[in-house]
């Protein structure tokens, strides 16, 4: 008789999102059962419990899901985790902390598909995020920068600490990000002189961006915004804005809703992956990018 799927959710957080579990639930697992406030040092403790109470075949039907807030302690968490398997005893993971990895590669594979119409890619894009210290910010300076875009972390509040954040960056993934400073109206402007793509990744209900930030930019073709709840991030991008042009302007507005079904499928797809593999995937951002582009593809 088959064993029943389980996919073992871990996060540091002290709840598990609601979220992370409907869509395990969706994407076909049988059972779900979440850790939470888990510690670092307790992740290869956790991992080892899974594989060691199954066969090696019964083991083909667990994986382990890390959730959390923080990008990089789910990449480390999902590293410990690998690193406490061997073979035969080896689980599926995926990391997607505040869904951040699959909101994030959908925004780009969607920004990618606008690109792709006037024959653009995004290594040839200068792309300024605005709430570039957050989960979904900095994970689309991650993947971003990895494809060659000239990436801009732009600086809110203090430029040092930006600077700091942008260093720790480079150091954990080896990835070269540049800092701007964009802590008033005038600054903003002026980032957008020269961006050809501006991300909005700010906290919910901030209006990053008004029209008077980018109505002259010469530069600018894209701006995404990720933020679903009133006010929008960016001045005349509507949640549902799927592509179209922000009025009185060449610029296309991508809205957070029209992101959001593209990291809706994008999550689904990356669960059923490890529900039907027959051998252990291994599932970060840079996969969610591959497969939400290849969703629209």
């Amino acid at each position: 008789m088959q064993k029943v799927s389980i996919l073992h959710l871990i996060t540091a957080a002290k709840n598990a999102s609601p979220f992370d579990v409907n869509m395990a639930y969706d994407a076909g697992f049988d059972k779900i059962m979440p850790y939470t406030n888990v510690a670092l040092s307790e992740v290869a403790a956790l991992t080892q419990d899974a594989i060691f109470s199954r066969s090696p075949s019964g083991i083909k039907r667990e994986a382990l899901f890390i959730g959390g807030r923080d990008i990089h302690l789910a990449l480390t968490m999902q590293q410990t985790a690998k690193s406490a398997m061997f073979t035969p005893f080896e689980i599926s993971t995926f990391a997607d902390p505040s869904g951040a990895f699959t909101t994030a590669a959908a925004m780009l594979a969607k920004i990618d598909a606008v690109l792709k119409t006037y024959q653009q890619t995004l290594a040839a894009q200068t792309i300024a995020i605005f709430g570039a210290g957050g989960a979904v910010g900095s994970t689309a300076a991650l993947i971003a920068a990895s494809l060659g875009a000239t990436v801009q972390l732009v600086a809110h509040k203090e430029l040092a600490q930006m600077q700091d954040y942008a260093a720790n960056l480079h150091a954990k993934y080896g990835l070269s990000l540049q800092v701007v400073d964009g802590t008033d109206d005038a600054k903003k402007t002026q980032i957008l002189q020269s961006a050809t793509v501006a991300i909005c990744a700010a906290a919910a209900g901030v209006r990053v961006l008004e029209h008077a930030h980018f109505n002259d930019s010469k530069t600018l073709n894209i701006i995404a915004d990720v933020n679903a709840v009133a006010p929008s991030g960016a001045a005349g991008v509507d949640v549902m804005s799927d592509g179209q042009l922000i009025a009185g302007t060449q610029i296309f507005g991508l809205g957070a809703l029209a992101i959001g079904q593209l990291k809706y499928k994008t999550q689904q797809t990356m669960l059923q992956q490890m529900l039907q593999a027959e051998h252990p995937v291994h599932l970060a951002y840079n996969h969610a990018f591959d497969i939400a582009r290849a969703a629209l593809s």
